[in-house]
């Protein structure tokens, strides 16, 4: 893979800082005439695979055109090698930093209904994000999540872009599904993106702990390996007040796909009864 040189795609644009550097990607703050304070992300792809990946992602976003995800106002390919996305900047911090914030169960089932508000709009297309995770949901002024970093959706219309063999499918392993970490992709539904969810909506309620976190439950495991033996911190949530809240979360982290929420409405509804 070539260095990433970006000076003359910054040329054309009002840099005020950068905003981060990983990979063979760029991430600059600019300020553009039309469209306001943006980010401005430039990149290398080194097969025809990765920029299909790019492309499907701002083709998605630009569908969607919702308050739950950030704007995606242009995309470049520039000399076959490298790409730049100029995107909407959103105001707020990931997850990440507030998971422990909303450790009350009206407050983490009302951030986790807006989750599941924005996926729906993917789910509703055919769309599995893949990759839900606390640093990828942005926290607004307001308490409002937004959903970043669709680079490995899945659109089931479409072919795939992983190889059917791979021991492991896309995602970030602490917050996949077990289908989604044995790659079994013809499971792989909006019921991989619900499992994660899931992993964020006890994350909330356990004050940042991880619901798979060995140190809660099957000591000697792994979170991976406690994930795929369907081994979470139930205990934690059978006290007479949490059992509403634990029958909602077993379905959600269920290990088989089948067993979880069957429709993205059922599952809201269940999440509606416990604010």
């Amino acid at each position: 893979m070539p260095e990433l040189i970006c000076d003359d795609i910054v040329a054309s644009f009002n840099v005020v800082g950068t905003l981060g550097r990983g990979g063979q990607k760029l991430v600059y703050a600019v300020e553009h005439p039309q469209y306001g304070r943006c980010v401005l992300k430039i990149g290398l792809y080194n097969n025809p695979l990765g920029l299909e990946r790019i492309v499907r992602e701002v083709q998605t976003l630009r569908c969607i055109s919702s308050p739950y995800y950030p704007r995606q106002f242009a995309f470049q390919v520039v000399d076959g090698q490298r790409f730049y996305i100029l995107e909407e900047r959103l105001e707020g911090v990931p997850l990440s930093q507030r998971l422990t914030e909303f450790s009350s169960t009206p407050a983490a089932t009302r951030l986790v209904l807006g989750i599941v508000d924005a996926l729906i709009l993917l789910w509703e297309r055919r769309i599995v994000h893949r990759d839900v995770k606390p640093d990828n949901i942005i926290i607004t002024p307001g308490d409002r999540p937004k959903v970043i970093d669709l680079g490995i959706a899945r659109l089931l219309d479409l072919a795939s872009l992983t190889h059917s063999l791979a021991p492991l499918g896309p995602c970030t392993p602490n917050h996949a599904s077990p289908e989604q970490l044995q790659n079994r992709k013809h499971e792989i539904n909006h019921r991989a993106d619900q499992f994660c969810v899931g992993i964020i909506y006890g994350q909330l309620l356990l004050k940042g702990s991880h619901p798979f976190d060995p140190q809660l439950v099957g000591q000697g495991q792994s979170i991976v390996e406690n994930i795929l033996n369907g081994r979470w911190a139930e205990s934690s949530f059978r006290s007479s007040h949490r059992i509403p809240v634990h029958a909602v979360l077993s379905k959600m982290l269920a290990r088989e796909p089948h067993a979880r929420y069957r429709t993205p409405q059922i599952l809201r509804t269940a999440l509606n009864e416990l604010v």
